[in-house]
């Protein structure tokens, strides 16, 4: 391209002309122009050489000819689209060369031709090789997205300047920044155009690249002929050409909203680190099963000094060998996180083990799939479950366990029995009731006061709870009236006939032993009474057949109560 102000050069238009092509031919772009049939009308030498072909080889055909189906018919579209909005478009593009098979990555740059009459009767294009633009290729890997949403909806703008610092020439997207034609920009020089400090910077680079001959990048920010502020990014070289000056060959890409949303994603990470920190649960990010930041929480949480200690370790580090349900801590957390990436989320509970003193905490984790900086991603929420567990076990305690004694109380009976005689069932082993009911209880209450018959069930509690074995349970109904449950006792009713006379001999005599009550009358000193009570056991043996749980209860209580009736502190089968 010229290199002085056209106006003042004494060359034909024809001169001027060739001149244009040659510096069209050398520029390191692809420069071609279409019909609105999509025919080469024009390729520039690059063009020529990438696809193997001269120029009157290319004129009148195709992208077709040249390029891969695929190519081709991405180009077409393209083309289109240019043709029917009559706008300009920028994209990135990936192009195959069928004869050389080469592949390449271009930023293509197309503006509708105008006719005399207004019509559009083609289009003139720019693909500029990014393939290996180091720069631009980093810029994309940095913001992806942003970029390509950039790149989709900006105008390119290219330009010459001769070493007199005057434009030589400019495509219609630069002229268009200062509301100006080309023809009206050639020959002026930046000092006309725009404010003394942008044109310092703008000079600065452009004597570079006259001075050393190197390409220069770099990013400045202009007022347009609107008066707005626009963040440009700039690429200049040297362009030589024989038997002429040498030229600045410039490009120029609009990056506002690149800028905007940079300045955005700084906002949103400072606000998402503030949120981080300042969450009051353990909040820990994770990818390919190890954790790669966390908060301030989940450090003292887990008993870590720094979050370069936390990176070092897995997720199950930080968890006892194996978790409640018998897994392995290792094992559990890759299934529960594999559930994670593919439901995107996923709660549950799991025991935490700090790593400076190897205490374990029950905690409550949600696991949520994410996509950060390109790659899968968990967030894990962590929060500690200590107080809610002592809380639910108290609700379980109070549910299912009697308040004064601690024995498992009639729900909690019952559902042993129903376990109890689902498993004779399935075992065919006999089990048996025994149903008892203190004898001369009621005297401790009104001589010794309701303290003293309190102390006196929590001792007959203890005594019958040694009488039988681990798996047998020991209730109490209300009042003064217990229940043991004998399970798996013997496959024949004779075996476990004696088993259970054996045991509920034992519990006769165990309840039958003076009780010794330590008192302690209102702010009086502490004082010891001896009382004496037997008690009255009914016993019913159920066989495997048996599942009527309120039968069997009933024949046990019934006996009972024969028991009392012929003389107390006696045992009494249920008739069966």
């Amino acid at each position: 391209m010229a290199c002085r102000d056209m106006g003042r050069n004494n060359r034909s238009p024809q001169g001027e002309l060739d001149a244009l092509r040659a510096a069209l031919d050398n520029v390191g772009a692809l420069i071609f122009s279409k019909d609105d049939r999509y025919r080469y009308t024009y390729a520039n030498q690059h063009f020529c050489e990438l696809v193997g072909a001269p120029l009157e080889n290319v004129v009148g055909h195709t992208a077709d000819e040249f390029f891969d189906a695929d190519t081709a018919t991405l180009l077409h579209e393209h083309d289109a689209k240019v043709l029917a909005s009559g706008q300009s478009t920028q994209q990135r593009e990936t192009r195959f060369f069928k004869k050389s098979g080469a592949r390449h990555r271009y930023l293509t740059i197309k503006t509708p031709i105008v006719g005399p009459q207004g019509e559009i009767v083609g289009l003139s294009g720019v693909s500029i090789d990014i393939t290996e633009s180091e720069h631009f290729e980093q810029a994309l890997k940095e913001n992806q997205q942003f970029l390509d949403a950039i790149l989709d909806s900006v105008d390119g703008y290219i330009y010459t300047k001769g070493q007199d610092h005057r434009y030589t020439y400019t495509n219609r997207a630069a002229a268009a920044l200062f509301r100006r034609t080309p023809e009206e920009l050639l020959g002026m020089q930046d000092s006309e155009l725009l404010p003394p400090e942008v044109v310092q910077h703008v000079r600065a680079s452009d004597e570079l690249v006259f001075a050393r001959g190197e390409k220069q990048t770099t990013e400045v920010l202009m007022p347009t002929a609107d008066g707005r502020l626009r963040h440009f990014w700039l690429k200049k070289l040297l362009l030589r050409r024989p038997e002429q000056p040498d030229c600045l060959l410039g490009f120029a890409s609009d990056i506002t909203e690149l800028k905007d949303a940079q300045a955005a994603t700084l906002r949103s990470e400072a606000r998402f680190r503030t949120l981080f920190e300042a969450s009051h649960d353990a909040v820990a990010v994770l990818r390919q099963g190890r954790i790669i930041d966390g908060n301030q929480a989940l450090l003292d949480m887990l008993g870590v000094t720094s979050r370069d200690a936390l990176r070092e370790l897995h997720p199950w580090d930080f968890a006892p060998a194996v978790q409640p349900c018998g897994k392995t801590s290792e094992e559990l957390a890759g299934e529960h996180m594999a559930s994670a990436s593919r439901l995107g989320h996923l709660r549950f509970e799991w025991v935490q083990r700090r790593h400076d003193n190897g205490a374990e905490v029950p905690v409550d984790v949600v696991l949520s799939a994410m996509d950060l900086d390109g790659e899968p991603t968990l967030l894990a929420s962590i929060r500690d479950i200590t107080d809610r567990k002592l809380y639910e076990a108290k609700i379980h305690q109070l549910a299912f366990y009697d308040a004064l004694t601690g024995l498992p109380n009639r729900r909690l009976f019952f559902d042993r029995l129903a376990q109890a005689v689902a498993q004779s069932r399935r075992s065919g082993r006999h089990g048996a009731v025994i149903y008892l009911d203190l004898d001369n209880f009621k005297p401790v209450n009104d001589r010794h006061g309701h303290r003293a018959g309190d102390l006196l069930l929590q001792e007959a509690a203890r005594r019958l709870a040694h009488c039988l074995r681990e798996e047998d349970t020991v209730a109490r109904l209300g009042g003064d009236e217990f229940v043991a449950l004998l399970v798996n006792v013997a496959p024949d009713h004779a075996t476990t006939r004696a088993y259970v006379v054996e045991v509920a001999e034992r519990i006769r005599d165990a309840l039958a032993r003076p009780y010794s009550l330590a008192l302690g009358d209102d702010g009086g000193p502490a004082r010891t009474v001896e009382h004496r009570c037997s008690a009255s056991l009914g016993v019913t043996l159920f066989p495997p057949e048996e599942s009527n749980m309120e039968a069997i209860l009933k024949l046990a209580d019934g006996a009972m109560y024969q028991a009392k009736a012929a003389g107390r502190n006696q045992i009494r089968f249920a008739a069966q």
